[in-house]
C-alpha cells in the first residue's frame, strides 16, 4: 500500500515573520569556520521590496508554443520504458526552416535509448550526431506554420545515481525525451554538448529549453499499489494509471519509488510535496517548513509563484537538481539534517526553489550563461538566512563562500573553465560575491526594485546578460562598470 502522509495546513506560521548544474553540497558545514577571505557586513535582514510609480510589465506568455504529448509505460523492477511521443512544432523563427533539431538526452547515456521510428507529414529523413537528430523536412516549414513529428522509442534506465537512471530504491526519468531547442535568428539552434571534466563530473548543464505545454500518461505495469510517483504536475487517475498536463514548463520529468514516504503542505495556494526514504520522516516534514517559508520570500521578491504545486525529491545520489515543479536533493542531505540552520538542507532548500523562477519561469541559456540562474540561486540562499535567520548570515558567507577563496568570471561558460570546482567557484560563489557587491554599490531598495524588475520583466522568457543590467539601469543612476570589471571577463 501506498505509503502517504499528508498534512493540510491552510496557513503556516512560519519562525521570524508575522524550486546537471548539480548544485554543490557545501563542505561538512559542522567544521569551525574558517577566517574570511574577504570580510562580508552583515546584511540588513532582507525587505519586502518598495513598489515604484510604474512597475515592471510582465510579458505575455509566447503563443504558438511547442506541445509535447508523451505516453510512458513504465516497467518499474525491470528498468524499462516504452514510450510514443507527437511534438507539435510551430516556426516561431523569421525564416523558413528546412530542418528541425532534436535533442535526445538519453543518448548520454551508452545503450539507454533505442529508437523504432520517426515520422511525420514533412518528415524526408534524419540524420544523427550524438545527442542531436537533424530532421529533413520535405518542405520548408515557413513562419508561424506547424508540423508534427511522432516517435517511438525504448528507455533502458542505467544502474546510475543520477537524474537519469535506476538504484534498488528508485528510478529517475528527466531529460528523458526528444525536445526541439529554441531557435535564435541570429545564432540559429541553442544546442550545446554535455561537458565533463578529467573528473568524470558533469560541468553544468548544455541543455536550453523553451516553454513548452505537456500532457503525459503514465502506466505502471506492475505493483502500482507500492509505487509513489513524484511528478513535475498533479496526477489525475487511479491504480497505476495517471495523466498530467503541464503548461509554460522547460521539461517534464518524474521519480518514481517503491521506498518513498509523502508529506504534503499547504503555502500559499501552492501544495508543497516532500518525498523521503525510511528514516526520514521527520526530515520530510521539516523540509516543508523550510520550503514554505523560501516559497513565500521568493514570491514577494521577484512575483508569485504560478503552478499550483512543487514536490521536493529525496534522490538516491549525491547531488542536487531542480526541473519545473520538482527538484531532487541527495539523500544524504536529508540524512544529516539536525534540526538547526547550520545544515545543508537549510542551505539547499531555498537555492533549488529559487529554481523555480530563475531557470524555470526566468529562463536562460545555462550552457553559455549560467550565472542568470546559478549565482541568483546561491544569493537566494542569503536571502532566505536574511529573512529567516539573520544570526546566521555571516556564518553562511563564512561556509558556503569565502572559505572557498571563490574567484574567476562570473560569466564562465560551462566549457570555460570547464572544470567543476573552477565553474563552481567563479559561477556559484563568485557569483554571490558579485551580487553582493552590486548590492552595497546601488543601495537596497535599488537592489530589489533591480532583481523585481528583472524577474518580472523576463517571465517565460529566455534572459540575457543585457536584460539582467538593462533591469539594473532602470533603477540607479550608478556607474556598475567598476562592479562589472572586477567580476566579468568583458
Amino acid at each position: 500500500m501506498k505509503k502517504s502522509i499528508l498534512l493540510f495546513m491552510i496557513a503556516i506560521i512560519l519562525a521570524g515573520c508575522g524550486r546537471p548544474a548539480q548544485t554543490p553540497d557545501p563542505a561538512a558545514l559542522t567544521a569551525t569556520a574558517a577566517a574570511l577571505v574577504t570580510p562580508t557586513p552583515e546584511p540588513s535582514p532582507t525587505p519586502s521590496p518598495t513598489a515604484t510609480p510604474s512597475g515592471p510589465v510582465m510579458p505575455t506568455p509566447p503563443q504558438n508554443r511547442t506541445h509535447y504529448k508523451l505516453d510512458l509505460i513504465l516497467n518499474y523492477y525491470t528498468q524499462l520504458g516504452n514510450v510514443t511521443e507527437t511534438i507539435s512544432y510551430t516556426n516561431r523563427a523569421d525564416k523558413a526552416l528546412e530542418e528541425i533539431l532534436l535533442i535526445i538526452p538519453p543518448r548520454d547515456y551508452a545503450g539507454s535509448y533505442e529508437q523504432f521510428s520517426l515520422t511525420g507529414e514533412r518528415v524526408a529523413g534524419f540524420s544523427e550526431d550524438g545527442t542531436k537528430t537533424y530532421v529533413q523536412l520535405s518542405q520548408p516549414l515557413q513562419p508561424g506554420e506547424m508540423t508534427h513529428i511522432g516517435l517511438n522509442f525504448r528507455l533502458y534506465f542505467p544502474a546510475h545515481e543520477g537524474i537519469f537512471g535506476a538504484t534498488n530504491r528508485q528510478t529517475n526519468i528527466a531529460d528523458w525525451y526528444p525536445f526541439v531547442p529554441p531557435y535564435d535568428n541570429q545564432q540559429g539552434w541553442l544546442a550545446y554538448q554535455r561537458q565533463v571534466d578529467n573528473t568524470n563530473t558533469i560541468v553544468g548543464e548544455y541543455l536550453v529549453n523553451e516553454l513548452a505545454d505537456f500532457d503525459v500518461s503514465l502506466q505502471l505495469t506492475d505493483h502500482a499499489d507500492l509505487i509513489e510517483v513524484a511528478a513535475s504536475a498533479p496526477a489525475s487517475g487511479t491504480d497505476g494509471k495517471y495523466s498530467y498536463h503541464l503548461e509554460l514548463a522547460r521539461a517534464f520529468s518524474f521519480s518514481v519509488s517503491d521506498s518513498f514516504f509523502e508529506h504534503e503542505i499547504i503555502q500559499d495556494g501552492v501544495r508543497i510535496h516532500s518525498y523521503v526514504f525510511m528514516n526520514q520522516q521527520e526530515t520530510g516534514e521539516a523540509v516543508l517548513q523550510i520550503a514554505a517559508q523560501a516559497m513565500k520570500l521568493f514570491g514577494e521578491l521577484f512575483a508569485p509563484y504560478p503552478r499550483e504545486m512543487i514536490s521536493i525529491v529525496a534522490a538516491d545520489f549525491l547531488h542536487n537538481m531542480e526541473m519545473d515543479g520538482m527538484v531532487l536533493l541527495s539523500h544524504k542531505v536529508f540524512d544529516f539534517y539536525d534540526n538547526t540552520p547550520r545544515n545543508n538542507l537549510t542551505i539547499l532548500v531555498p537555492h533549488e526553489l529559487s529554481h523555480q523562477w530563475f531557470y524555470s519561469l526566468i529562463g536562460n541559456n545555462q550552457a553559455m550563461e549560467p550565472w542568470l540562474d546559478e549565482s541568483l540561486a546561491t544569493y537566494c540562499e542569503v536571502l532566505y538566512f536574511e529573512r529567516y535567520h539573520p544570526d546566521e548570515v555571516v556564518w553562511w558567507w563564512t561556509n558556503r563562500v569565502d572559505e572557498y577563496g571563490p574567484n574567476g568570471y562570473v560569466n564562465s561558460t560551462i566549457y570555460n573553465p570547464g572544470v567543476y570546482t573552477e565553474y563552481r567557484n567563479a559561477v556559484y560563489l563568485n557569483g554571490a560575491r558579485f551580487l553582493q557587491d552590486l548590492r552595497v554599490a546601488i543601495g537596497e531598495q535599488a537592489f530589489y526594485a533591480s532583481l523585481k524588475d528583472y524577474a518580472v520583466s523576463n517571465f517565460y522568457q529566455i534572459a540575457t546578460r543585457a536584460d539582467f543590467f538593462a533591469a539594473f539601469s532602470r533603477h540607479t543612476q550608478v556607474d556598475l562598470e567598476p562592479v562589472i570589471q572586477r567580476y566579468f571577463s568583458n
